[in-house]
């Protein structure tokens, strides 16, 4: 496979919280995955890029996403959706179940929530939009399923179980309870959709006691999805608990600033993640990742480095993925984004921290240039990143 060598970086953000930003000015990759990163990097590669002083972050990716079919979603009638977020950061998708297909009895039944999580793992798996890593396949946990059942989902590499549609008045019968240890015992995470109802109008309701009792490893958009659960039942999952918590675009901003508060409280930045929750009835929004970052740089008042983190290494090591982190031998997903022309800003941590987006020059997934000169769904950087 071909080598990379990116040149002349102005800041490094590595995506991990322990060191969010490295002084080093060159990143090296060979096979897909970075090789070296540090200061004057003189290898022979294939490609040379000259990153004109800006910025190099990880690829983002998002913690909620509702892939369906492809490229296509239902939901909002449109196409080439997952492309268009490549050309707003994201490397990377996580389903948060894939509910959207057309037809789909709402709640499924056991058998047709393992059958659709099992398609969609494999459709995807066969299939990578613009070469952007879509972890399909969320098996929608609904009474009926078994321990067997959740040995083929292993075995088809599946990651993540939701909650979403799960009779909570169950509870007292275990089911659920077995749920989580079969999939912890199998490595596979659990989500769970908290707060009010839904678009679908189905989903059940979490506040702090079902979440408490479910135990997920991850509390998905507690700030709202759309709406979230009270907020002294978001703080005491804060104070209380060592869940991951996810931030998304179609939630409550109210509730993410008091979210925040909470979490500099309880200095439990590594705890969160930041997700779009899209598509849906939120829509299509290819630059939502960036905006929760300029969001939480900005008005919540967290370092633009750190609120990288969120949207990078925190959601990997959340949900068990090489995903997220500029380190040597990880994979080379990779953007290079700049101030837009007519910012204040002075740089793109700078355009975060001042609420601004900035403008990506060049997307790389693993090792190969998928966005070259400029994004089509960002305005111009003022510097671009150049290639030979």
């Amino acid at each position: 496979m071909a080598s990379v060598l990116i040149r002349n970086i102005g800041a490094l953000v590595t995506g991990d919280l322990k060191n969010p930003l490295r002084r080093a000015d060159s990143i090296y990759v060979e096979d897909g995955l970075i090789r070296a990163i540090g200061n004057g990097i003189g290898e022979c590669a294939d490609t040379v890029i000259n990153a004109q002083g800006i910025t190099a972050i990880p690829g983002l990716v998002d913690s909620h996403s509702h892939p369906s079919i492809g490229e296509y979603t239902p939901a909002q009638n449109s196409l080439s959706w997952i492309t268009n977020y490549m050309h707003g950061g994201v490397t990377a998708l996580i389903s948060a179940g894939e509910l959207h297909l057309p037809g789909l009895p709402l709640p499924p039944d056991a058998r047709t929530a393992l059958s659709l999580a099992l398609v969609t793992k494999r459709c995807y798996d066969n299939l990578r939009p613009s070469g952007v890593k879509v972890f399909a396949g969320t098996l929608l946990l609904v009474p009926g399923l078994t321990e067997k059942d959740f040995d083929e989902i292993a075995a088809a590499g599946i990651r993540l179980v939701k909650f979403i549609f799960y009779d909570y008045s169950l509870l007292p019968n275990g089911e659920a309870e077995r749920y989580v240890k079969w999939a912890g015992a199998r490595g596979i995470k659990v989500k769970i959709h908290s707060g009010g109802v839904s678009r679908s109008g189905v989903s059940q309701v979490a506040g702090f006691d079902i979440v408490t009792t479910i135990k997920p490893d991850v509390v998905g958009h507690i700030t709202g999805g759309p709406i979230p659960m009270p907020e002294k039942d978001m703080t005491r999952i804060v104070a209380e608990t060592d869940y991951h918590v996810e931030i998304c675009s179609s939630g409550n901003y109210r509730m993410a600033l008091s979210l925040i508060r909470a979490v500099k409280a309880h200095n439990a930045y590594h705890r969160v993640l930041i997700g779009t929750d899209t598509p849906g009835g939120t829509g299509i929004i290819p630059r939502g990742m960036l905006r929760e970052i300029a969001f939480l740089s900005s008005v919540a008042e967290v370092p633009p480095e750190v609120a990288i983190c969120m949207a990078t290494g925190n959601v990997g090591r959340a949900h068990g993925l090489n995903l997220g982190l500029l380190e040597e031998g990880r994979p080379a997903d990779i953007v290079l984004l700049h101030k837009i022309a007519g910012s204040v800003a002075q740089d793109a941590l700078d355009s975060f921290a001042k609420g601004d987006l900035p403008g990506i020059s060049m997307v790389i997934i693993d090792g190969e240039i998928r966005v070259a000169g400029r994004s089509q769904q960002t305005p111009p950087p003022e510097r671009l990143a150049t290639q030979k």
